[in-house]
């Protein structure tokens, strides 16, 4: 009795978080059942027990089991796919995605339990891997040697026809496959050839998730902004057909963004589109190592401009651990993006990934890293592993006193005192008491930490409570936050706290430069805030 007979195709994917929807196992599903191979859905997130996704696909009662593998779930899939052959010692159980894509042969002899590998774009190979009289072994997709070429975009059918459960959950979706870049660090490097779905198929996809009033959508497109025509078809039929809800998330080429393109985004509602922008680094030696030419001026010019629009967030992203760049000189570069003042600031961190060019030039660069995923750098020829633990400090408060949004008057108030937002974080973190800190005791860090710097105490005991209040009602408060105004119930016991607001009365205007003493009434509407969570405040004229 073959397979199909005991049971439908199981295809299983491990999401980073509950919030998050795989797009390849939905593809991957549509191309069986064209092929009339059953197949089900199965997602799960990194954060549930092995034994509990165990138990789940074992009672779906399988007839083959097919893993989506990744750099963030791969580890959870080995401990799977173990249990899973102890208990079906003939089942077919397949491993797909890019973690497992490169060095197949040699994963697959170190994964006894697997029974074969599909190679790159699955949708064209994996019902004939299905249909084999015998699974085993590497199956190459498109874009491999050997493979039976590239999958036609505008062959796929929309692949979710789940939306309705999937409407507070980030809804991923494709456009056009590969990139013409040979970023030396990112596996799309191996691939150069860029294929588009056609813009009338690609605008009755967003359509669709239009009018499923889904919460936010990503797409995976290597560089957005790539087509210039394109990317300005696709943003004028979303801000045309905007449905005042829907997020669109892109990855751009900060410095490919076009003075049309501008003019355009600006008729965006706030929080329709999200750009995250690759700056990577700004050092010469380090850009060209990577094979990542970026015209830095440029992408400054763009980053800015949408910046003064206020109607789009941009998140910009830097690589410690690049060939060429020490710690001083990456300092330097966190100091030109952080200067832009993006809404996010991420700082990662090299990981060498199987399959690309810098994996092949570890030797060349010196580079040490991990051998057990994400395969981070540990060192480099420029910067040792006690500095990249430094540069995790400057990360782990970048989070937290600036991606938050929580400390944005304090920590502008402080930046005053300093050449340098790198070394800020970085002697923040370092001043830190060992152990773990509290929400309110982050406060308090950072005011202790703007004493050292000259700070004025009570200007900013009264910035960390407006900080405080733009983010929840004062209850409790940190321990050198600034109390309520004796007389300030009293002047504001006429004014009407509408829906879910707050009054606060200040000594001068927080929301400016000067500290000159000025009665100053903020109210706090909680019912509105904007995507970094604060609270719409309305200046009271007190009479």
């Amino acid at each position: 009795m073959g397979w199909q007979e005991q049971g439908p195709a199981l295809l299983v994917a491990v999401n980073a978080k509950f919030s998050h929807t795989n797009l390849a196992v939905r593809y991957l599903r549509h191309a069986l059942e064209a092929a009339g191979i059953p197949a089900k859905i199965a997602e799960y997130t990194i954060n549930q027990p092995q034994r509990e996704i165990l138990a789940d696909i074992v009672r779906q009662s399988p007839g083959c089991v097919l893993f989506s593998c990744y750099i963030w779930n791969i580890t959870l899939i080995r401990q799977l796919g173990e249990d899973l052959r102890l208990l079906y010692p003939q089942m077919p159980i397949l491993l797909g995605g890019p973690e497992v894509s490169f060095d197949a042969q040699e994963l697959l002899a170190g994964m006894p339990w697997a029974s074969g590998i599909l190679c790159g774009e699955g949708e064209g190979v994996i019902a004939a891997a299905l249909s084999a009289e015998d699974v085993r072994g590497v199956w190459p997709g498109g874009g491999f040697p050997g493979g039976p070429g590239f999958v036609d975009l505008d062959a796929l059918p929309f692949p979710y026809d789940d939306l309705d459960r999937l409407q507070n959950r980030v809804i991923y979706y494709e456009a056009s496959r590969g990139c013409p870049y040979g970023c030396a660090y990112c596996l799309s490097s191996a691939d150069r050839v860029v294929r588009r779905r056609s813009l009338p198929l690609v605008f009755g996809d967003l359509q669709r998730l239009l009018d499923a009033r889904v919460m936010q959508v990503k797409f995976v497109d290597r560089t957005f902004n790539l087509d210039a025509a394109r990317a300005y078809a696709i943003w004028e039929y979303l801000i045309a057909h905007d449905n005042g809800k829907t997020c669109f998330q892109m990855e751009l080429g900060g410095d490919l963004t076009t003075p049309a393109q501008l003019e355009l985004l600006r008729q965006a509602r706030p929080g329709l589109f999200q750009f995250e922008v690759g700056v990577q680094s700004t050092c010469p030696q380090a850009l060209a190592a990577a094979a990542r030419p970026t015209d830095f001026a440029a992408l400054q010019k763009n980053v800015q401009a949408v910046k003064r629009m206020g109607n789009i967030h941009q998140h910009l992203d830097l690589i410690a651990g690049l060939p060429g760049e020490g710690f001083e000189r990456f300092a330097q570069s966190y100091d030109a993006v952080f200067c832009l003042r993006p809404e996010q600031l991420q700082l990662g961190f090299l990981k060498l990934l199987r399959g690309s060019r810098l994996y092949g030039q570890r030797e060349k660069y010196r580079l040490v890293h991990s051998p057990r995923p994400p395969y981070e750098v540990l060192q480099t020829g420029e910067i040792s592993f006690l500095e990249l633990i430094r540069l995790k400090i400057v990360e782990e408060m970048t989070e937290v006193y600036y991606n938050s949004g929580r400390f944005d008057r304090l920590l502008d108030y402080l930046l005053g005192f300093c050449d340098s937002p790198f070394w800020l974080f970085l002697q923040l973190g370092e001043s830190m008491p060992a152990g773990k800190i509290g929400k309110y005791e982050y406060y308090d860090r950072l005011f202790l930490y703007g004493l050292s710097l000259g700070g004025q105490k009570e200007r900013m005991a009264w910035l960390m409570r407006y900080d405080l209040c733009r983010h929840e009602r004062p209850r409790r408060l940190p321990a050198h936050c600034a109390p309520p105004l004796g007389n300030s119930r009293q002047l504001l016991s006429h004014y009407k706290a509408q829906g879910d607001s707050y009054l606060e009365l200040f000594p001068f205007d927080v929301t400016g430069e000067g500290d000159t003493p000025c009665l100053t009434a903020i109210r706090f509407d909680y019912a509105r805030r904007d995507a970094a969570g604060h609270a719409a405040i309305e200046k009271i004229p007190l009479e």
